[in-house]
């Protein structure tokens, strides 16, 4: 009997392409799948406005000479009939432009490759995902002039996208040579900077979809393969061989992570946790379990790319291969084997919760299932839930207060437990971080979980716009001793009973000033909130309240702690903002200055309330001595003797105050 024939590597390297080609074909698919059908244009028309660069299409930049020209134009990029409709949906007016494509078709292809990363078309795809794009370039190849330009050229195009179908789009612009030696910028914005350069080159492995352009090599090889195998099979490929060896753009081999990223990417996680917390949950969870294995198991990227190359059958018995479903298996195999059923529960409400898919609600008479729903319903029906645990979980947004803000201080606890203990194996190892970069991200932390005296806190929410209140019923209540506790509730309160239901309960506080600015610092009120106040004896009236309210929503409004300026973080922290709120409290018929509240925030995104007469003189070198000066507001409530108490209160400092009503 005949041996079978061992196939060259130039043969195993065009199956393994075959396979890759037909797997990222497969992720388009899923992507333009669970789009809606409003945004699904966007995607063939985000590639074409950086293949162009023509004046009546967005993206349009005018080059600043022929040597510092914008540069446009993608490899490999070919304009197909799916193209052209969607061209047309977008720009009706447009249609002579595409039927006569030559006149706008560049002449060089600038751009080696354009490529989705993050959730599109897996299971955690859903209508309001990013679209986060690496430009990937050869920067060697133009000016700095130019650079700026095409980056002007992407902004514009955000833009677009973004006032066009309310969709955030990120083009990240990529040095191929500098992503090859891992060198992804500074900590800032969406950058991650130092912070976890091999694990962004992980997610990108494990998440990346070709749209256009060039592939990366790393696809190629196989899961194990070392540096030098890698370099091997690189320089084994031609030009106009099989496969091509310009097909492909080389970002680099990833054997192994680097256990000295790992501080830098849980510190950094912990900031995306400020506005993403379902997401970083996953994957702060997943820096633990690379941290336990990192020694021995590979990165889940080479996982994936096995699966790829196999072409073997997906987590939840579906043949679809999904980079989110073959992490999360990972990590419920970590916890499980941790023994740590309090964890588990909450990675499966998050991956649940993140992915959006309702399977209380039933499909419509002869719809199919799609892969996301077939691999969810997988994971759903393997932990025993029922329907009813499914439609509380889908009605969500119909929870109580109580409820919500629980969850939300689950999220937040896990992710500390995780960022404590892995703070704590790292305890003594030399990280790699950039200092500056450790600075920026360590001073987000410290201004969202840090607890410093007279501080407002940060809400630690696991939602975002959801926990906003359009009415709000505030209630004051007076103790025994001669204290008062001011308490808001979600929703029109006010009852002949006098029973309120707790479970509706937002947050109290010893006074009216300290419970508003907290309700509005955490993006529960603002100046459309209708505030209802249900009181035995006060002297603070609902206009008092809403006079506040209108103030502190216009001067200190809600602060994005992951937006905070980079320069601010790296400078002295200094006060941006004060407001003196004046006898707020005291009987309005009193002509003199009796009591005072000081409100400041800071250049470091953190906000103060003090009490007391003096409290300005202690902060007066703050608010004096420094450039620029701080903003200051003062603010006395209706009555008559107000003017008479603004006059008081100026006249004694020597600040200079901005009144206002």
């Amino acid at each position: 009997m005949n041996e079978p024939k061992s196939l060259s590597l130039q043969q195993n390297l065009t199956i393994r392409l075959l396979r890759v080609l037909r797997y990222n074909k497969a992720r388009i698919e899923r992507a333009l799948s669970l789009l809606p059908n409003e945004h699904r244009p966007l995607f063939h028309v985000l590639p074409f406005l950086i293949h162009v660069n023509h004046p009546e299409l967005p993206g349009y930049i005018e080059s600043a000479s022929e040597a510092d020209s914008v540069p446009f134009g993608i490899n490999n990029y070919s304009f197909r009939k799916d193209i052209e409709r969607a061209l047309n949906r977008c720009f009706p007016s447009l249609h002579a432009l595409f039927s006569d494509i030559k006149s706008v078709w560049p002449r060089q292809r600038c751009i080696d490759s354009l490529v989705l990363m993050g959730s599109t078309g897996t299971i955690a795809q859903t209508d309001d995902s990013d679209f986060d794009y690496w430009v990937c370039i050869d920067g060697k190849q133009f000016s700095s002039k130019s650079m700026d330009l095409l980056s002007q050229k992407l902004q514009a195009i955000e833009q677009w996208a973004d006032n066009k179908f309310g969709i955030e789009v990120h083009f990240f612009l990529s040095d191929i040579e500098k992503v090859k030696s891992n060198d992804f910028g500074v900590a800032d914005g969406e950058s991650a900077g130092s912070a976890q350069a091999l694990f962004l080159k992980a997610e990108f492995y494990s998440t990346n979809i070709v749209v256009a352009g060039k592939a990366p090599f790393w696809w190629l090889t196989p899961e194990k393969a070392t540096s030098k195998q890698y370099e091997g099979i690189l320089n084994s490929l031609e030009k106009g061989g099989s496969p091509d060896l310009d097909w492909f753009m080389d970002l680099g081999h990833l054997e192994r992570l680097d256990a000295r990223e790992l501080f830098g990417a849980a510190i950094w996680q912990l900031g995306k946790a400020m506005d993403s917390p379902f997401k970083s949950l996953l994957k702060m969870a997943k820096l633990e379990v690379y941290l336990a294995n990192i020694e021995n198991d590979q990165p889940l990227c080479n996982l994936l790319k096995k699966h790829v190359h196999l072409g073997t059958d997906a987590p939840g018995k579906v043949p679809d291969i999904d980079p989110y479903a073959l992490m999360f298996n990972e990590l419920i195999a970590h916890y499980t084997d941790k023994g740590q059923p309090e964890d588990i529960l909450i990675l499966q409400q998050c991956l649940y919760l993140k992915c959006g898919c309702k399977l209380s609600q039933s499909l419509y008479e002869g719809e199919k299932p799609d892969f996301k729903r077939r691999i969810i319903a997988a994971y759903a029906r393997s932990w025993g839930w029922s329907r009813k645990s499914l439609a509380h979980l889908d009605n969500i947004q119909n929870w109580n207060f109580n409820e919500r803000v629980q969850l939300s201080r689950r999220i937040h606890r896990f992710l500390l437990k995780c960022y404590r203990r892995i703070s704590t194996q790292l305890d003594g190892q030399t990280q790699i971080m950039d200092e500056k970069d450790m600075t920026v991200l360590g001073r987000r932390l410290s201004t969202f979980y840090g607890k410093r005296k007279d501080k407002v806190e940060f809400l630690r929410r696991a939602f975002d716009e959801s926990l906003y209140c359009p009415t709000v019923t505030i209630s004051v209540k007076s103790l025994k001793n001669g204290d008062e506790v001011w308490t808001a509730y979600a929703g029109d309160k006010l009852s002949k009973s006098g029973i309120i239901d707790e479970s509706q309960k937002i947050s109290q506080a010893s006074n009216a000033i300290a419970l508003l600015v907290w309700c509005v610092s955490s993006r529960i009120m603002d100046t459309n909130t209708k505030v209802l106040l249900d009181y035995n004896y006060c002297e603070i009236s609902e206009l008092d309240l809403n006079d506040i309210l209108k103030q502190l929503c216009t001067l200190f409004p809600p602060v994005r702690v992951s937006a905070l300026p980079r320069h601010n973080l790296l400078a002295t922290e200094r006060i941006e903002t004060c407001m003196a709120l004046v006898n707020f409290p005291t009987l309005r018929q009193k002509p003199t200055v009796e009591d005072v509240y000081v409100l400041y925030n800071t250049s470091w995104g953190e906000t103060f309330l003090k009490h007391g007469t003096d409290v300005l003189d202690t902060l007066w070198y703050e608010l004096s001595e420094v450039s620029p000066k701080p903003k200051c507001y003062v603010m006395v409530p209706r009555g008559n003797q107000q003017s008479r108490i603004l006059g008081e209160f100026l006249e004694s400092t020597e600040l200079s105050f901005t009144v206002v009503h």
